[in-house]
């Protein structure tokens, strides 16, 4: 039918304001834009100072107004999602503001302050001279932007907001590491594009602006920590439930990262159940490898991880993921992204520690979709479990999610280039249980490997919910984990300080992979029949990165409509 006037006018109000408030999103968090490849924001740094914050907050503030005032009725289905994604996005951006964590936090790993900085800077792509004249920009203001990192600490110990001790000394630790560096090394990782005549002259220019900028910001910000390491929160004060505010601070990470009004307690109980079930699945596969028991069974996946060499890894990584590309059209329609690359880590963030990850491709054609690898550290993913990482960061996980949508075009820019935690990476630890389903694993060690993954999931519910609400020490939050999950102790303390720095963020996966599953349920009951998986997952993937609610309106208006007699379902 053809759209009333009043109609259009609501979807291009929709759209515009979804547009308006991405544009200045990118603007607040250029590297996040940087990382994407998205061009025009790799000269900037953030305002992270509390002046900035504020008045970010009054301007995202005037954004959600506008959202009020536009009527929901007039819209098309897909405008009404745009509208609910601009309004979450805008509504997420607000709690993190009073969030405030850059008041308490600091770590090595590359979540935040400067070591998210020099990680980024060390992935960072020069395809001309622009793009390198405005890295160069970038470093001069990098200073600047490190000094407001230690100004936010100072402040926030000012309210009684301090870091926790243990994660300051590793951070002292790694940052003089990287000051000992010729340059500040990863600053001088990006290599300044190919043939270019003033490629010289600019190497000079960063040298200097990285021995006399960055380098001393880096160094002021170290002494700041030091400074603040005596009045440090000790091991057993790591979570929120210990900072003035940190139940309410909790309660906002819990809406930011499952966009959802969950309480701890139900999370909590959510995650044990869920170890429950998975521990008793390992110890009926580990029979059928002849072991006895729970303690064997875990003793047997832990023995596997860094037994390989990082070479052979890789290679059974990639090997894992070509197969898994071969399948894909069997359970996703068309577009499917081009292959995903598997790479080492650069070693500025290899050496903290991180598991594997992903990063979707640069728009600008910089960087394919990227499945990094640790070849450092023992870590998730580097034994029985290589496959189900692979399959998590790689297809049907992140890469066929992420790189897919960019193939989208006609969605808008928000959904297309912002990803929402809890979808995300619900569907990563979804294609992991999906890849199990379309019989991709090799064998029951690498299905008692995807066991193990799935079961460090369910223990972050435990965990983060432990440390932030019930006051769980770094000790006992460990000791759980590690009777719970068979990979490196080493590896699971690195990831408990990372839920320490970013709390909430580990209730995602397991809360987005349920949900998931609830909506492929309702959807296999309703259609009985007539229910296509790739026509399923096109409904879950085609509006791009959405908060649950969203999520679960857009599949009830797809069953309404697949419904309807003589409806193909898409």
């Amino acid at each position: 039918r053809i759209m009333t006037e009043r109609e259009q006018v609501g979807v291009a109000a929709a759209r515009d304001l979804a547009d308006r408030f991405h544009r200045r999103w990118l603007e607040q968090n250029p590297f996040a834009a940087s990382l994407y490849g998205i061009p025009g924001y790799d000269d900037l740094v953030p305002d992270d100072s509390e002046a900035g914050q504020r008045a970010w907050r009054a301007e995202v503030g005037q954004f959600l107004r506008e959202a009020d005032a536009i009527a929901p009725g007039p819209l098309t289905p897909a405008d009404a999602v745009t509208l609910d994604c601009t309004v979450e996005a805008a509504t997420q951006e607000l709690a993190s503001i009073d969030l405030a964590r850059a008041e308490y936090t600091v770590t090595p790993m590359h979540y935040s302050g400067p070591a998210a900085f020099l990680a980024m800077a060390a992935r960072t792509v020069l395809l001309d001279p622009a793009a390198a004249q405005a890295y160069l920009t970038r470093l001069r203001r990098s200073g600047g932007w490190l000094d407001q990192t230690s100004e936010r600490l100072r402040a926030g110990a000012g309210k009684g907001r301090l870091p926790v001790a243990p994660l300051v000394e590793q951070a002292i630790s790694w940052a003089e590491n990287v000051l000992a560096q010729p340059g500040l090394g990863p600053s001088l990782s990006p290599r300044p594009p190919a043939g270019w005549d003033r490629a010289e002259a600019w190497e000079l220019q960063r040298r200097a602006v990285a021995e006399d900028m960055v380098k001393p910001a880096l160094a002021r910000w170290v002494a700041t920590i030091k400074e603040l390491l005596p009045r440090a929160r000790p091991s057993d004060q790591a979570g929120l439930a210990h900072l003035p505010g940190g139940a309410e601070d909790y309660a906002r990470a819990i809406r930011i990262y499952t966009t959802l009004p969950l309480r701890p307690e139900e999370l909590h109980q959510t995650g044990l159940d869920q170890i429950a079930a998975l521990e008793a699945r390992a110890v009926e596969l580990g029979a059928g490898l002849g072991l006895s028991g729970l303690d064997e069974v875990f003793a047997a996946v832990r023995d596997s991880a860094g037994k390989i060499p990082p070479q052979e890894a890789i290679r059974q990584a990639e090997i894992a993921v070509k197969r898994a590309e071969a399948r894909a059209p069997e359970v996703f329609p068309a577009p499917l992204p081009p292959p995903c690359e598997v790479t080492p880590m650069p070693e500025v963030v290899a050496a903290s520690g991180a598991a594997p990850h992903y990063t979707p491709p640069r728009l600008d054609g910089g960087r394919a979709g990227t499945f990094w690898f640790n070849t450092e550290r023992p870590t998730a993913g580097t034994g029985w479990d290589i496959e189900a990482v692979a399959f998590h960061e790689a297809v049907p996980g992140h890469h066929l999610q992420l790189s897919r949508l960019q193939l989208l075009s006609e969605l808008p820019a928000l959904q297309r280039q912002r990803s929402i935690t809890v979808f995300s990476e619900g569907w990563g630890l979804y294609a992991e249980q999906l890849a199990e389903e379309a019989g991709l694993y090799s064998d029951d060690r690498a299905r008692l490997g995807a066991i193990s993954a799935s079961l460090m999931r369910a223990a972050r519910l435990v965990v983060d919910t432990g440390l932030h609400a019930f006051g769980w020490s770094r000790e006992q939050a460990l000791e759980f984990s590690v009777a719970h999950v068979p990979m490196p102790p080493e590896f699971l303390a690195a990831e408990i300080d990372r839920y320490v720095v970013m709390p909430g963020q580990a209730l995602a996966y397991l809360t987005g992979k349920l949900e998931i599953l609830r909506l492929r349920e309702e959807a296999r009951r309703s259609l009985g029949p007539a229910f296509s998986l790739p026509a399923f997952h096109a409904a879950v993937l085609d509006h791009g990165s959405l908060p649950l609610p969203a999520l679960a309106g857009s599949i009830g208006r797809w069953l309404d409509h697949a419904d309807r007699p003589g409806s193909d379902g898409n």
